[in-house]
């Protein structure tokens, strides 16, 4: 059973990367059929694939359809004339390159917005003016990510902390943000070789300090989501549509039509795009892909790296760092690692592996206008070097503590 499930595994890598980068496929498409075929080759019964895909198509949009509406219609307001320019006149104030204005921005948003693709759908607009667009937009991509899994409390931190009851935040704190930040800067200085972050001569129309409240606004209400969660479990969703609405209000009826139009537009594209990826991980794990990856590798990877390579199996058969996280957390919670090297293992696990079945990976895509070996060049093996150095932090404290 266990050489069935690896063999449907690596079958369908290798149809989503055809798909994706021969024939060019809608990412959805490709990631829901790839769902239905790894089903029927793992062994999942016939008439339960489709339904089991639609069921982790769902899930994912409960979680993340809210969020990412909302911040893609912030981004929509944020691509009026003058906020952006704004903004990073601005930012240029405190940092000269465009990579250090992408990654800083990233790595900011994507904590009080629960999601890294949501703070990259919001910084777009903002660094779509600078110097070296692309540039930016990578690091940015880097940023959120590397927060997004790194910084506590992020749905991956909290769902990595699970797994060690003794865990504790301000010791996992203390050590994780100093390591995110020395990140952060490597990042920002190996890929920042360009120039300042100018604006365009034709688009020098600003608004003043008005332009920070579209993204002030909904920064504040998810932050008071999470210290005074009224809505429960949705209180940053909630928050974030308080937000959204707010920054709405700045603008004329006619632009408060075009920011919806324009917001509305990107987020189905990226909701479906995250739902696809949702259907591929819950037929995986509705498969034994976690219980024989786990049995594999139990007593041939040593002891302290077995949270990390089983992290890393995960992420790059599903994409969802949340949900690598949630998995990996279910199933090495009796490891007897300090609780610091195991969530430091586990994030590393998550930063591993963001390609064809990642829907960030497709955003970074769509965003850049780039081709998909251009993002696995500047985003994906970027990121795998993050990783490994998280991943190097892990097994460290893991000695030392």
């Amino acid at each position: 059973m266990i050489v069935q499930t690896f063999v449907a595994f690596l079958v369908v890598l290798l149809l989503i990367a055809v798909a994706t980068v021969r024939f060019r496929l809608n990412p959805f498409l490709t990631l829901f059929s790839a769902a239905v075929v790894y089903g029927l080759l793992a062994g999942v019964p016939a008439g339960a694939v489709v339904g089991t895909a639609a069921a982790g198509a769902g899930k994912v949009f409960v979680l993340l359809g809210v969020v990412v509406f909302a911040g893609s219609v912030v981004a929509g307001v944020l691509k009026m004339p003058g906020y952006r320019e704004q903004i990073v006149r601005d930012l240029s104030l405190l940092f000269k390159r465009p990579t250090w204005v992408g990654a800083v921005t990233g790595a900011v948003l994507a904590v009080p917005f629960m999601c890294c693709m949501t703070a990259f759908i919001v910084a777009s607009p903002i660094l779509s003016c600078l110097s070296d667009r692309k540039r930016a937009l990578y690091a940015a991509a880097i940023g959120s990510t590397l927060s997004f899994a790194l910084v506590y409390p992020t749905p991956v931190t909290l769902a990595a902390s699970a797994a060690a009851p003794a865990f504790s935040a301000g010791e996992y704190l203390l050590v994780a943000l100093p390591l995110a930040l020395l990140l952060l800067i490597g990042v920002s200085t190996l890929m920042g070789r360009g120039g300042s972050p100018a604006i365009s001569p034709s688009r020098v129309q600003t608004v003043g300090r008005r332009a920070w409240v579209p993204l002030a606004l909904p920064l504040a209400c998810a932050a008071a989501g999470l210290i005074w969660p009224v809505f429960g479990d949705g209180s940053v969703q909630a928050a974030l549509l308080f937000g959204m609405a707010g920054a709405l209000l700045l603008l004329t009826a006619e632009e408060r039509h075009a920011a919806l139009k324009w917001g509305t537009r990107h987020a189905g594209v990226i909701i479906y795009d995250l739902c696809g990826a949702g259907a591929l991980g819950g037929v995986i794990l509705a498969s034994t892909f976690p219980q024989d990856t786990f049995g594999l590798l139990d007593g041939v990877v040593p002891l302290l790296l077995l949270p990390l390579v089983f992290a890393v199996l995960v992420q790059a058969a599903q994409g969802s760092r949340v949900v690598t996280a949630v998995v990996t957390a279910g199933v090495v919670a009796s490891l007897p690692l300090h609780p610091v090297a195991l969530v430091l293992l586990i994030a590393a696990g998550t930063l591993s592996v963001s390609a064809f079945s990642d829907p960030y990976f497709w955003l970074v895509g769509r965003t850049t206008e780039d081709p998909p070996m251009a993002v696995l060049r500047h985003y994906t093996l970027p990121l795998m070097g993050v990783s490994l150095c998280v991943a190097g932090a892990g097994a460290l404290a893991g000695v030392l503590l």
